[in-house]
């Protein structure tokens, strides 16, 4: 589950000022990180097929093995990782 396409967009540098300090507030990796989450959860808010929203508490340990997935470029975000371990699962479910 690599990310394999680049969008280059084009905005104010009071943009990416105010971008810069939500990544700084909220320990994002970067810019690029923010912006995929915000995609991500525009398409899940915005989806045809809208789910119900799920409130997870996950050991710090595990939370940093998904961060580092999503470091290395395997997902976009750990929210759109655990939404892809959770579909899987499903799948997997349904199928037994």
């Amino acid at each position: 589950m690599s990310v394999p396409y680049r969008i280059t967009i084009r905005v104010s540098e009071d943009l990416i000022d105010q971008l810069q300090e939500i990544v700084e507030k909220n320990h994002y990796s970067s810019i690029s990180e923010a912006i995929r989450l915000a995609i991500s959860e525009f398409i899940s808010k915005n989806h045809a097929n809208s789910t119900s929203k799920v409130d997870l508490k996950l050991p710090r340990n595990i939370y940093a093995e998904l961060e580092e997935e999503v470091n290395n470029g395997n997902a976009i975000s750990v929210n759109d990782l655990i939404r892809f371990i959770l579909r899987e699962y499903a799948k997997g479910k349904t199928k037994n």
